[in-house]
């Protein structure tokens, strides 16, 4: 069990959590990738968005909001906390104090989410960013926006 919590968790472990902590999401593992995807509402008066997370051990975890789609306050506004293809920014990489293959998926980033969520619906209302935390930094971005373009481009072959 030591081994285990010191190499982190499968994406077998991680699909199994996910099926017994968040039953609603429906998740598959193919080719060594974890993919769930379900609907979350921060708060019964907020909206119900359906959002994807994505996960391969050595990576992290991956949060897509893929409806409704995220807006803008302003068009030249961005959304804060957010890496390129509005790609929701939960925790700041790589803090493994906050998140790490050790850590349940289930128990760490889909309740991340749901809060990022309500966060940035108070933003869209308020104009302020209520959440806390630091903006990703701009090599972080750029990172993520290959790595996202690159996942929508596999999206699309399929």
């Amino acid at each position: 069990m030591a081994e285990r919590s010191k190499r982190g968790l499968s994406v077998n472990e991680q699909y199994a959590y996910m099926r017994q902590i968040c039953p609603g999401f429906r998740c598959k593992v193919q080719n060594g990738r974890l993919s769930c995807s379900g609907t979350l509402q921060p708060f019964s008066f907020t909206e119900k968005y359906a959002v994807r997370i994505s996960y391969r051990v050595g990576e992290s975890p991956k949060v897509y909001v893929d409806e409704p789609a995220l807006e803008r306050r302003q068009p030249s506004e961005p959304i804060p906390h957010t890496y390129p293809g509005d790609r929701p920014c939960l925790y700041f990489p790589p803090n493994e104090s906050e998140w790490s293959s050790r850590k349940i998926i289930a128990q760490t980033i889909v309740p991340w989410l749901t809060l990022w969520l309500f966060y940035y619906e108070t933003w869209l209302s308020t104009g302020r960013w209520q959440g806390g935390g630091e903006h990703p930094r701009a090599e972080d971005k750029d990172e993520n926006a290959v790595e996202h373009a690159e996942q929508l481009s596999d999206q699309n072959r399929r």
